[in-house]
């Protein structure tokens, strides 16, 4: 495949997990990520938050907790910036989103470094701002974070 055409396939994942993944279809988004793949935080969400977690699965037991009062993120792009090697991406998106049962609104910016093998994310650093989660949800221990 060529670069650029690999290039347009990635950006095409990503918009599929990230939808997938801010409607809480976590089977769907499984799909797209490597079942070891690396997550990185290097801006914690929330204090007692991991920098780093290994493996699809567990991340997706943390966000189940994280989303579990909300409808979902929903989650969309803004915008792709393309590199030199295709199978690396960086991407801006953002939330929006209503906790239950208060009916406050949270929404965050994003900024991703993914790296793909094939069609799985096998690496994920997410630079998220923290202050609209503290905002909106306080200081709450994440069981499945900490565990």
């Amino acid at each position: 495949m060529e670069d650029d055409a690999r290039r347009q396939h990635i950006r095409g994942l990503f918009e599929q997990l990230i939808a997938a993944y801010g409607s809480k279809d976590f089977e769907t988004f499984a799909r797209f990520v490597d079942p070891d793949a690396l997550f990185e935080w290097p801006y914690l969400p929330l204090k007692e938050f991991p920098t780093t977690m290994k493996g699809r699965d567990a991340f997706i037991e943390t966000s189940k907790t994280g989303m579990a009062n909300s409808d979902g993120y929903n989650h969309k792009v803004d915008r792709f910036y393309d590199q030199l090697d295709p199978d690396t991406l960086i991407v801006e998106y953002h939330s929006d989103s209503v906790v239950k049962p208060s009916g406050d609104r949270y929404a965050n910016n994003y900024l991703g470094i993914l790296r793909f093998e094939g069609d799985l994310v096998v690496y994920w650093k997410e630079y998220v701002n923290p202050l609209p989660i503290l905002e909106t949800y306080g200081n709450f221990v994440n069981e499945a974070a900490s565990s």
